[in-house]
Formats: structure tokens, sequence, C-alpha cells
């Protein structure tokens, strides 16, 4: 591949952090060798001239990322997946230089624009105006080229009269539309995005994500973090799985995705409080619904636990829904639901006493803003759904979700 070819080229890429337990540590790192240096003649006096020197360590190391090497062709799309903790926005803020390499080297080229952490770039005491146009000068624009762009930031912007207030003023979606309006708006080469428009309202995603495809169809490079697996599948042509600072795989973004949705179900990424669990016999379990429910399918539920299940319990407690998940037609687990595109929701429900008669199961699907869409209901069981007391039952309903 001509080099031509490549926007950004990251060889051998590697962080170090020094961790130190106290604060008092770091000050012993810092001043103790020193003053070892200070006293080596008076050491050497009594112990010799080629006695070894006591060496002083009070911190431990932490590689952020570890040999990282990939290239990103001109045009391309490639998300960056992994969960937390496992080097993805510090990869991104070496690439925009805004963090220096421990080793290896990073090559790019054109005009990279960048939306990193929410706000980063602005002061917090300038208005918008006078943010609008330090961003640009910090991305390389003359005074003259950010003025003609400066309506054309504005409108998508859509902030009014707030762009001549201080941005401490701003709520958090309005400094995420000022920087994502002047990111695109600097005509750059390469834009690299860090989940910051995750806190944007659905309306300016839908409105951010169209003017991202524009930019892909006129050439543009764009490198993008998302916790979104559907997003990372329908958006982008490559992606690229960080754990722990390396790399795992790369390759077509649907087959990353899945990889990495069936290593988030194994046991190496569980927390602590689910080891135990894992380690004994599975209670037995009885299945009704419509699908035969895989092996696979049975463990994703057995150590899953939504947040939204701490909620307080109610009703008379009969039974408990201990546990679902939510499954894709490519039998991937998803944490969203997609318009026309169907679903198949698996319950884990637990009988908290004997059970002499049927039930049903319903489920509420609600949109982002938290308005309810439409209810789900287990009107296609049939049979009995009775049983003992500490009994786990699975409950399968299949649904398409029409707007």
């Amino acid at each position: 591949m001509s080099s031509d070819d490549i926007a950004i080229r990251v060889t051998n890429l590697s962080k170090r952090y020094e961790m130190y337990n106290t604060p008092r540590d770091r000050l012993k790192q810092f001043v103790v060798p020193k003053l070892s240096q200070v006293i080596r003649p008076v050491r050497a006096l009594f112990a010799g001239p080629h006695a070894a020197l006591p060496t002083y360590t009070y911190s431990k190391e932490f590689w952020a990322l570890k040999d990282v090497s990939f290239e990103i062709k001109r045009g391309e799309t490639v998300g960056i997946i992994g969960r937390n903790g496992s080097g993805k926005s510090t990869l991104l803020q070496m690439i925009c230089g805004t963090l220096n390499p421990t080793a290896g080297t990073i090559q790019t080229k054109g005009r990279i624009a960048a939306l990193l952490e929410l706000g980063s770039g602005f002061n917090p005491e300038f208005s918008g105006r006078d943010n609008v146009f330090l961003n640009g000068q910090i991305l390389g624009l003359s005074q003259l080229e950010i003025e003609s762009r400066y309506e054309a930031i504005v409108e998508f912007a859509d902030i009014g009269d707030f762009i001549e207030q201080p941005v401490k003023t701003y709520s958090s979606g309005m400094v995420v539309r000022l920087a994502f309006s002047v990111a695109v708006n600097v005509d750059p080469e390469v834009l690299v995005v860090d989940e910051a428009l995750a806190v944007g309202d659905t309306p300016f995603q839908v409105k951010c994500f169209s003017r991202l495809r524009r930019f892909r169809e006129s050439g543009g490079t764009i490198l993008f973090v998302s916790h979104s697996m559907s997003t990372v599948r329908s958006f982008c042509d490559r992606a690229i799985y960080l754990d722990r600072g390396v790399v795992v795989l790369a390759g077509a973004a649907n087959d990353i995705c899945r990889k990495y949705e069936q290593d988030c179900m194994s046991e190496r990424f569980l927390p602590a409080r689910f080891q135990d669990t894992v380690a004994h016999e599975p209670p037995p379990l009885s299945e009704i619904g419509l699908d035969v429910v895989s092996e696979e399918t049975l463990n994703a539920l057995r150590l899953h636990s939504p947040a939204l299940l701490e909620k307080q319990h109610e009703g008379s407690q009969a039974v408990t829904i201990r546990s679902f998940i939510l499954i894709d037609d490519e039998g991937c687990v998803i944490q969203s639901v997609e318009a026309t595109k169907e679903v198949t929701a698996y319950l884990l429900i637990q009988l908290n006493q004997d059970l002499r008669r049927d039930f049903h199961a319903s489920i509420q699907i609600y949109d982002r803003q938290g308005m309810p869409l439409m209810v789900v209901r287990d009107s296609a069981f049939s049979g009995s759904a009775e049983g003992t007391s500490g009994q786990l039952l699975v409950a399968s309903m299949r649904f398409l979700l029409a707007l």
C-alpha cells in the first residue's frame, strides 16, 4: 500500500505511567535518588569506587498502551472499542498530540480535528464566539478563514444567543454542539471523536451522524470511539478492539464487535461478585417461551445483572426477575433496540414460592428520553408455568420495534 494512502500509521506505540501509593512516595521518588547522587563520593570512600549504588523505587509501572500498531487508510471510518480502562482515550490523545508516547511512533497526514473530552480546548471564561476563534487558530486557521466559516459554525451549533455568553454557563449538550460544529467546519482531513456525542440529544445526534457521513463520502478519515456496538457496526468500515492496552483484534467492524460482545459475556470480564457463582454447578432450569435457548444464552443470563434490576421490587414477590438480556438476529447481546430489527428478550425468573397457576411476563420499551414506546407481552406462551419455590425459569419474547 502506498504511503500516500495512509492517513494514520501507529507503530509499536506504548504509554507508561508511574503509579504511587501515597503522595509521600511521589516525593521520595523525586528527592531520594538525587540525595543518593550527592552522597555518592562519601559512600565510595567506605565501600570502594566500584561498589554498586542502591536503587530507590517507590512507584510501580502501569502501561496504558503496550506495543500498539495499526494503519488507517484515507477515507476509512474506523471504530475503537473496548471496555473502560482499555486505553482508547489514551490512544486518541496521543494521535491528536495532546499526550506524548513513552515509546513508538505516530505518523499522520493532513489536519486533524478532535472531539475528545467534553469541552477540551475551551476556555470556560470566554464566550462561545471567542472560543470559536481560539479553537480555529489552534487548528491552524487564519483569522480571515475563521471569519468566513463563523456563520456556518453558529448555524450548525444552534445554541442561539448563548454564543455570546461564557462557556461556563453552557449545559453539557451546548458545549458538545459548539465543539462538534467547530471540528467539522475547519475542513479537517482526519476527524477524531471520543464518545462525546453521547451527551447530545437525539435530534442533534442524528444531525451529527448525517454530517459525519457526508464528511466520509467526501474522502475524510474518521477515528471513532464508542461503546455502542450497533453504532460501530452501522457506521464503521473496520474496528480495533483494545483490552488492557493491547490490540486484541482488528478487522471488519461486525466481526470485531461480535468478538468483543462474546468476551464481555466470558468469565474474565465478570465483576468479582460473580466469580463464586460461576465456579459452582448452576441450578436446574426449566424453559418456557418460543425458542430453544442455547447454553451460551443461559450462561449470559446467569451472569448478567442489569443495574435497573437493583430498583426496589414491586408486586407480591411471588417471582423475581433475576436478569435479562436482549439478543439480535445474529446472536449478539445488545444494549438498545433499533427500529425495524427483530430482537429476542430472555428473562431469568426465580420462583419465590410454589406456584400452581400460570403467570405472564411483559416488557416496557422506552426511548432515550424515558418516554414509553411499546409493551411486549408473552401472549404466545403455551402450557403451564407452574413450579416450586427456588426454581429458575427462562422466558423468551421475540418482537419488532416498528415506529
